[in-house]
């Protein structure tokens, strides 16, 4: 979500308390929901997502919502998707769309702000470079694996932060598994026992990318 939507949010609607749920989040009939996450942290802050397809136009999901909303929605843009959301006393509601081929696609985004995220640093506990900056940590512990994806930035070159994760993780014990290349990317595969943990190393322009995606049993 655009950093500016939610301070705005707080500013139209204010807060007040009460628990957020996907019974309270209203569906356009022709939408055909389906689960994406939950159970999940995003950045520390706690997150419901599902997924939907409708055969009908974007126009007419946003004309329902704002009817629904009283036309009290803020709208923003993360590509692909545009954004309506509003805020229902303390919980963020936030329907994402995208259009083509005359079906809409989407997401259905729900966060409770009375819930306060915890104060730990983002990436805590994920092995990462000395000069790292942390773009997003995502935590989920749905179904019977927990599963964590970590975006940060480096200003280290892709060699050097390859050789970095090859030496520390099996330092750690972490059998390296796979390591190629994929175009300009370069991608390490390290297991232990049944824990896995991918990491995605790639050029940027100022910078060096480096997500990483582990799963492990609960």
């Amino acid at each position: 979500m655009m950093k500016c939507a939610l301070p705005l949010l707080l500013l139209i609607f204010g807060t007040s308390s009460w628990a957020c749920s996907f019974d309270d989040f209203p569906i356009y009939s022709a939408m055909k929901v389906f689960p994406i996450m939950s159970n999940t942290l995003h950045n520390n802050q706690p997150l419901n997502v599902k997924g939907f397809r409708a055969s009908v136009s974007r126009s007419a999901i946003e004309r329902f919502y704002r009817r629904t909303w009283d036309d009290e929605v803020v709208t923003s843009r993360v590509d692909p998707w545009d954004q309506l959301s509003t805020l229902q006393d303390d919980c963020l509601m936030t329907v994402q769309l995208a259009e083509g081929d005359g079906v809409t696609e989407g997401r259905l985004v729900l966060s409770n702000l009375a819930v306060r995220p915890n104060e730990q640093p983002l990436g805590q506990g994920v092995l990462l470079p000395d000069d790292a900056v942390v773009a997003t940590d995502t935590v989920m512990t749905d179904g019977p694996k927990k599963g964590r994806v970590t975006l940060l930035a480096s200003a280290k070159s892709p060699e050097r932060l390859s050789r970095f994760y090859r030496s520390q993780m099996m330092r750690r014990g972490w059998l390296l598994e796979q390591n190629f290349t994929e175009g300009d990317a370069r991608v390490l595969v390290f297991r232990d026992g049944p824990a896995l943990t991918n990491v995605l190393i790639m050029p940027a322009p100022t910078v060096t990318q480096v997500l990483i995606n582990s799963e492990e049993p609960r």
